[in-house]
């Protein structure tokens, strides 16, 4: 079953405080009423946690005035594979380190400045997490090289549904 891709809205700049649009290609979150670029730490089960929409297809069409919207590919959980960047890639460039973090629960990355500036910034998968239970990404393999990179999939109670525009 292929994933579907469907708009979200998303919330003038000057209400949401975000002073960029989200670009093709980032991972986006539930944040009340609209989506947001997924921030540090997301997704996860907790007071402050965002649950996971799916990938942006499109960048958003939001004004610093006017509620815009974004195309975003839906994930299918514990099915879609994500690839990413680990944050410290000289934690998993080898096999036998990358095979310490295999099936560890973790979060997304960023930079604690990326979400508020207009820099696109690097959003990584932060294997520096505690493999804790309410962390909403499992990784599942890495290249084991000095790529540094990780698959992951989204567990079920992480990813949200959303409405049509």
């Amino acid at each position: 079953m292929p994933a579907s891709t469907r708009d979200f809205k998303v919330d003038d700049r000057n209400t949401s405080t975000v002073a960029r649009t989200i670009k093709a290609g980032e991972p986006v979150v539930e944040c009340t009423n609209y989506v947001v670029r997924c921030d540090d730490d997301d997704p996860t089960l907790d007071s402050a946690g965002a649950t996971l929409v799916g990938i942006a297809a499109s960048e958003s069409t939001e004004t610093a005035t006017v509620n815009g919207t974004v195309l975003v590919t839906m994930l299918i959980p514990c099915v879609t594979v994500l690839r990413g960047t680990a944050s410290t890639t000289a934690n998993v460039d080898t096999v036998s380190e990358l095979l310490a973090f295999l099936n560890d629960d973790v979060q997304f990355g960023a930079s604690a400045t990326v979400y508020n500036t207009t820099t696109n910034g690097v959003i990584t998968i932060d294997e520096d997490d505690d493999d804790v239970a309410n962390h909403g990404l499992k990784i599942l393999a890495g290249s084991g090289d000095s790529k540094g990179e990780l698959d992951v999939i989204v567990k079920a109670r992480w990813m949200t549904g959303g409405s049509v525009a």
